[in-house]
């Protein structure tokens, strides 16, 4: 059996990710934005004394701590983020950082995050070119996107490309995977959409498409890049199926026959995690007014940092507890694969109300359900 060992969740004590937005403000309009951003911040936001407190309940996770994500919005639209970013730094913490690509990302602006303890970013890139722009809603997002990562990689700053797998950005996957290692960004993480915010049911994929890219993916992660999923832990029931040596989907061999097009036979065997983060088991969420949640994609309120202790909250939570012991509904609750895989438990929420649901983009799952 592809599952061994212990079920119990090895983050029940603390989570690896702690990801704070620390604004609403952005100066982009993407199609699918979680956080439907807005131009100005919303009236509640954490000051800095605030925010201050609350990397200091991170810090209380003990060792080793959480690694704190600013996110947003666009974390550059808060004039004290970078006094904030050093104060987590002072006290012990790892920073990354999830900027927009708009111009307040210029060259200075990185130094500033590297010098204030940033090891990594993550930049958005869903298409190539123009393709990028209409989905971001800038003119001239994709080139700031491109120029920051180079930047960022020549000051000696990690980074991440995350990529949102939708109707539109489909068939031009492999297009990206071929784009960020001719950059050398060695780091992909593919949202699988979730239909929240501003995201409309028409970019979702199907069951099947969704499980035929998380077969592509695998294949990607042959080349230089280390490839992860957001909201498609199903991901590893594929590669389980791959290493039983399962035929994947056409659509699947579809797109890595572009891959190989684009970039010759891959150097290395498939690289993916057998086990890996689920909303609320190694992922928690704070928003900009302290809400903590599962996740970013995941709203449900469980307290809030203003009178709340983030890690009580995250070990004795009963939801996230039920979501560590995989105590599920319906086929997710019975699989076999429940341990490894688990299901995206936004994706279960943003369709049923239910986040202890089924994942409806699981095919399995949906074929069970009939």
């Amino acid at each position: 059996m592809f599952e061994q060992g212990e079920n119990a969740s090895p983050f029940a004590e603390r989570p690896m990710l702690v990801f704070w937005e620390a604004t609403r403000a952005c100066l982009l309009a993407c199609r699918h934005c979680r956080a439907t951003a807005q131009r100005t911040p919303l009236p509640g936001e954490l000051d800095t004394a605030e925010a201050k407190a609350l990397l200091r309940q991170v810090r209380s996770f003990g060792v080793p701590s959480p690694v704190v994500v600013f996110t947003g919005g666009d974390l550059l639209m808060r004039p004290d983020i970078y006094e904030l970013i050093e104060f987590a730094r002072d006290i012990g913490l790892h920073t990354a950082a999830a900027p927009a690509a708009t111009e307040l990302l210029d060259e200075l602006a990185l130094r500033r995050l590297r010098d204030a303890g940033v090891h990594s970013i993550s930049l958005s890139l869903d298409a190539p070119g123009p393709a990028h722009d209409e989905i971001r809603g800038v003119e001239g997002t994709f080139d700031r996107t491109l120029s920051a990562a180079r930047n960022a990689l020549s000051l000696g700053i990690g980074v991440q490309i995350n990529t949102v797998v939708m109707r539109r950005t489909l068939q031009t996957l492999p297009d990206v995977a071929a784009l960020m290692v001719r950059e050398g960004i060695p780091v992909w993480e593919v949202f699988f959409l979730i239909v929240t915010g501003r995201a409309l049911l028409d970019d979702a994929l199907d069951p099947e498409e969704q499980y035929a890219v998380a077969q592509f993916l695998l294949e990607a992660s042959r080349y230089d890049l280390l490839v992860r999923t957001v909201e498609a832990p199903f991901v590893r029931r594929a590669l389980h199926e791959h290493e039983r040596g399962d035929a994947p989907a056409p659509l699947a061999l579809s797109l890595t026959e572009r891959l190989h097009t684009l970039l010759g036979d891959p150097p290395h065997p498939v690289r993916m995690g057998r086990r890996g983060t689920l909303d609320g088991d190694g992922i928690v969420f704070v928003a900009y007014d302290g809400t903590v949640s599962p996740g970013g994609f995941l709203p449900i309120p469980l307290g809030n940092v203003r009178q709340d202790d983030l890690p009580s909250l995250y070990r004795s939570a009963p939801l996230l507890q039920r979501i560590r012991a995989r105590d599920f509904l319906d086929s997710c609750g019975t699989c076999a694969y429940r341990n490894a895989c688990g299901g995206s438990r936004a994706r279960a929420y943003a369709s049923t109300g239910d986040p202890l649901a089924s994942d409806p983009a699981c095919p399995f799952a949906t074929r069970a359900l009939g």
